[in-house]
């Protein structure tokens, strides 16, 4: 697995007071990554949710794409597209969302890729909807992250739903994944791999 930099991702109070729920994707924008299902599915709650946001933040060949998907469903209000930040900032960032968007598609690429923004949300104790892919349901399930069936945009928006107007739900899926995180830290992993590399070297 890719493990987060603790001495960046780590809890934190937050700085953000205010009413609005943020949801957040930081990386690469790639077809692989979903971000057009994201992008419909929160069209389908923006109404329900007025005082819900979507927040981008990376670039890549899909940017063009977003931007005009976004126009085409008057998301401009609502979803915003922002240059990649250096990671103590996107940190920052990602500790002030409210709900963490991990939209990747099950194809032979993403079905397989661990997205190590997974640890990061949770090492900074934020709730993340991730899409249930094939290396993702191998690590997490259902009391450590909220899974959406991959490319089903209703799926994803009734999961932004319901952890934009459960509280107690991000809650309990925070605490809990703080508890994971620190079964898969670094500090503790890092041991089984040298190990491996010498066993591997002594053959």
């Amino acid at each position: 697995m890719n493990y987060p930099d603790e001495s960046i991702f780590h809890a934190r109070p937050r700085a953000r007071h205010d009413d609005r729920v943020i949801m957040l994707y930081p990386g690469t924008l790639s077809s692989h990554q979903g971000l057009d299902v994201a992008v419909r599915a929160f069209a389908r709650i923006r109404d329900r949710i007025p005082m819900a946001e979507f927040h981008i933040y990376g670039h890549g060949p899909e940017k063009g794409n977003l931007q005009s998907l976004i126009s085409s469903l008057s998301l401009e209000k609502s979803i915003f597209i922002e240059d990649t930040i250096p990671i103590d900032q996107i940190a920052t960032v990602m500790a002030n969302a409210d709900v963490g968007i991990i939209p990747k598609t099950d194809d032979p690429f993403g079905g397989e890729a661990f997205s190590t923004k997974i640890l990061e949300f949770m090492s900074l104790g934020i709730p993340v909807i991730v899409s249930e892919t094939r290396i993702d349901k191998f690590y997490f399930n259902d009391s450590v992250v909220k899974f959406f069936k991959p490319g089903d945009e209703k799926d994803l928006a009734n999961c932004m739903l319901l952890l934009a107007r459960d509280r107690a739900l991000r809650e309990r899926l925070s605490i809990n994944a703080l508890t994971f995180v620190k079964d898969y830290a670094w500090e503790k992993k890092k041991s089984e791999y040298l190990e491996l590399v010498d066993s591997l070297v002594r053959r």
